[in-house]
């Protein structure tokens, strides 16, 4: 699959696709339902890269992060801990940001696919899969936390 094949397909499925202004890969779109939420970045970091990440970026509104930083030690422990299981159970990759905080600002959830031989069937389960595991961030902090109603920030969202 390329670039082309994958813009048609994001198409027909009715998703809208924006460059963002920021970015500096080689190839960079931002997907997103109707609605305009959730969004989803697929990125091709250079253009030698034979693959794309599939990404998707929660931020932590700072309601949320204040009321992560109040639970006790063991309690904001146990729920990252669990956090971290139910995304490793779906298969993402993830990364906390900034590293090593005890609170993150930046849930990134992301797969990558190579494109070599990539069907629309294999990019859909990865692309679903990344939405997905984003979603489950979003409703387990919301769940915890309380609804705070999102904003943008880029082409992150707050939760």
């Amino acid at each position: 699959m390329n670039d082309k094949e994958l813009e048609a397909l994001i198409k027909e499925l009715g998703l809208s696709i924006t460059i963002p202004p920021q970015a500096k890969e080689a190839y960079h779109i931002v997907t997103a339902p109707p609605q305009g939420f959730p969004s989803i970045d697929i990125i091709r970091p250079n253009d030698s890269s034979k693959f794309y990440l599939i990404s998707m970026g929660i931020l932590i509104h700072p309601n949320h992060k204040a009321s992560i930083n109040e639970m006790k030690k063991e309690d904001r422990k146990k729920f990252f801990q669990e956090l971290t299981e139910d995304l490793l159970k779906m298969g993402v990759d993830f990364a906390f940001l900034p590293p090593g905080t005890e609170t993150p600002e930046v849930i990134q959830v992301l797969r990558i696919v190579f494109m070599d031989s990539l069907t629309p069937n294999e990019f859909l389960n990865a692309y679903y899969t990344v939405r997905n595991a984003g979603m489950l961030v979003i409703a387990k902090i919301n769940y915890k936390f309380g609804n705070v109603q999102g904003e943008s920030k880029g082409s992150l969202r707050y939760v």
